[in-house]
């Protein structure tokens, strides 16, 4: 009889399954409208895809479903339960900016902040000075990242790194061993916002739900990121509106940029993926800079990005390779030099950057 009363058209109408998606597994944008990715039950790569009102995973999901369906395809739920979810979570997002804006400072209440950053201070000193995080200095080294990028970004490392959805409430125990991991802070005004774990090797392993999962990555304190940018922490204090502004995706490949442009006015900060939305707040802040470049993966993302920043240049990661990879062959600094020389679009933006060349060579020099 209840089942009969929902309308289901106004439930799967009230959800972007791309947001909801986006809350189990890490999306990127592969057209105007698509969203894809490692599927959240069986892995992958890129063989889950989503759009606003539709879902489907090429080997586990062939058929495309709604957004009641993925509740219940992901939770192992009932119709009724997937529904109420939904219900759920559709009032709090209706609900008024100051009830959203009051959970948010619940959420990031003083006592989540003083814990996230012991916890990141504690990280810092256990990589610089600690035994036991041989391998991740290893890990970073091999990655071509040196020390003072480590400090500058304030990296750590964490022996006993969770993997998500491996924490058993009934048993009170993990159903998968923790597990060595880089830490990776992200900063506010106020300090500490987010907290991710960046493990030192890829981990595949069955859930407490029984469901196959393939990790890189984490986060203990996953706080909001949403509207904000990494790597601020990083930042030289160069001058806005004689600069150049890199916007990136992956918080390693921000590290790898500004260690290969070091002293040369580039700012260098990270969207985290490619799929997180550029805000009202990061286009106006990207319109203090001079010069605004984009570097994603994939051709389309870059278009996406500079479609609502107006005047930015584009990069696309040449051969499928990325900052880091480029960092660790040697060609990151010639390749930025070069997409900033594309970029210059009169004799004054080619004279400026000459001379953020040449202040970078004296930099290196010291």
């Amino acid at each position: 009889m209840i089942a009969k009363t929902i309308d289901t058209d106004t439930v799967n109408g009230n959800i972007d399954l791309r947001d909801l998606a986006g809350r189990y597994t890490e999306l990127r944008r592969e057209s105007a409208l698509s969203l894809a990715g490692p599927c959240p039950r069986c892995g992958g790569d890129d063989r889950f895809y989503v759009q606003q009102n539709f879902f489907a995973c090429r080997q586990c999901h062939p058929s495309t479903g709604d957004a009641i369906e993925f509740i219940m395809w992901i939770n192992n739920c009932s119709f009724l339960d997937a529904i109420a979810s939904l219900t759920s979570a559709t009032q709090t997002h209706a609900a008024a900016p100051q009830r959203r804006q009051a959970h948010q400072r619940a959420e990031q209440s003083y006592e989540w902040r003083r814990d996230a950053s012991e916890r990141s201070r504690r990280a810092q000193w256990r990589l610089a000075d600690d035994a036991s995080a041989h391998d991740a200095r290893a890990y970073l080294i091999g990655r071509g990242l040196v020390p003072e990028t480590w400090r500058a970004f304030r990296l750590g490392y964490w022996s006993t790194a969770t993997l998500p959805a491996t924490w058993d409430a009934d048993k009170k125990t993990f159903s998968h061993p923790q597990q060595p991991a880089l830490t990776i802070p992200w900063y506010d005004s106020s300090g500490v916002c987010h907290l991710g774990y960046r493990f030192l090797a890829g981990h595949t392993y069955t859930d407490v739900t029984g469901r196959q999962r393939t990790a890189k990555k984490s986060s203990l304190y996953g706080g909001d990121k949403h509207g904000r940018l990494y790597g601020d922490h990083a930042l030289d204090g160069n001058i806005e509106r004689l600069s150049t502004l890199l916007l990136c995706e992956g918080e390693l490949n921000a590290c790898s940029i500004w260690q290969a442009s070091r002293g040369t006015h580039l700012d260098v900060l990270s969207l985290g993926s490619e799929s997180a939305t550029i805000t009202p707040a990061i286009i106006q802040r990207a319109g203090r800079y001079a010069t605004v470049l984009v570097w994603f993966d994939r051709e389309e993302a870059a278009q996406s990005a500079m479609a609502v920043l107006p005047g930015a240049y584009g990069i696309k990661s040449p051969y499928g390779r990325d900052a880091n990879d480029l960092l660790c062959s040697g060609h990151l600094g010639g390749f930025l030099a070069g997409h900033r020389q594309l970029a210059a679009i009169d004799d004054h933006q080619r004279r400026r950057l000459e001379s953020d060349l040449a202040a970078g060579c004296d930099e290196w020099a010291r």
